[in-house]
């Protein structure tokens, strides 16, 4: 397979979906299969979200989520000076499609609400910028600097031993082995969750995350019987997403709605009830948090 340092031209050559990985499939094809998917997505949904399309905006977001997760999973094998600087382009993209989802989330969560009308004021103006980023040049040299990268970047040419080993390395081998670690890694830092500040438990969902997406792009690597097993901690880690995610929501729609001049007025008035609330559903979700995570530590 071959692939094009533009975006249109792979387009030409891309491969039929469903696109798994095999058992014995070298690290470096299964990386340029992973990525060339998640830039797909990205490109797919483009239009969509310069319309304002929340959805088309959501899945644009996975994407890049499931491209940074594949980035940080292959490691040392394709860290090179070209991603750090795409990284830091993509942050400056991730900013901007990120206050407009953030704001999509707390409108959906506060349907017939006082806030709901500030809350789509700002979105109407986080969607500008937006827009504008993603119109602009430096969006579409972001871009084709990514499929540049991922067909003949740096890390595809760096001759010394080790560096071709890990290129040549079977899916099956590194995958497993790589999985292990991140699981393992995961169940440390998921320990003593309910007693956690924000900040660590944003981190424990980032962490999850990365893993679901390294299973899933783990399809067709592993053996059907090694599989089962990280399927059943996949159903697990999607649960546990969903639950840590209405709380993270939760905290972003308190941030969002404080820094609302006129809000903050309506907020005060019903802050003694809301917080009494806040604190139950918080206590609930922490508890289901724990049972999930005992789960997937197994």
């Amino acid at each position: 397979m071959t692939f094009s340092a533009s975006p249109a031209k792979e387009r030409a050559v891309r491969p039929k979906r469903p696109r798994h990985l095999s058992h014995a499939m070298r690290c470096e094809t299964a990386f340029r299969l992973i990525l060339s998917e998640c830039l797909e997505e990205v490109s797919t949904n483009h239009e969509a979200v310069c319309t304002g399309d929340p959805s088309a905006l959501h899945r644009t977001r996975i994407a890049l989520t499931r491209l940074k997760a594949a980035i940080a999973f292959y490691g040392r094998m394709v860290a090179d000076t070209e991603w750090t600087r795409l990284r830091f382009e993509l942050k400056w993209l991730s900013a901007y499609l990120g206050a407009t989802r953030d704001l999509d989330v707390a409108i959906e969560n506060s349907k017939g609400q006082p806030e709901e009308r500030s809350f789509k004021a700002a979105r109407a103006e986080a969607f500008e910028r937006l827009k504008d980023a993603l119109q602009s040049e430096r969006y579409q040299q972001w871009l084709e600097g990514m499929w540049d990268w991922i067909g003949s970047g740096p890390w595809t040419t760096r001759q010394d031993r080790t560096a071709a080993q890990r290129r040549a390395v079977p899916v099956s081998v590194f995958h497993a082995r790589r999985l292990a670690r991140w699981h393992k890694k995961l169940t440390r830092k998921s320990r003593g969750l309910p007693g956690m500040g924000k900040n660590k438990r944003h981190r424990v969902r980032l962490a999850s995350k990365r893993l679901r997406y390294a299973i899933e792009f783990s399809e067709g690597g592993l053996g059907a019987e090694d599989y089962a097993s990280w399927r059943l901690i996949l159903k697990h880690l999607r649960k546990a997403q969903q639950i840590l995610g209405e709380l993270n929501d939760a905290e972003v729609r308190r941030t969002l709605a404080a820094s609302t001049t006129d809000q903050q007025k309506v907020m005060n008035r019903q802050a003694g009830h809301e917080k009494t609330l806040d604190r139950k559903r918080r206590s609930q979700l922490l508890r289901r948090a724990t049972v999930v995570y005992r789960k997937i530590a197994g």
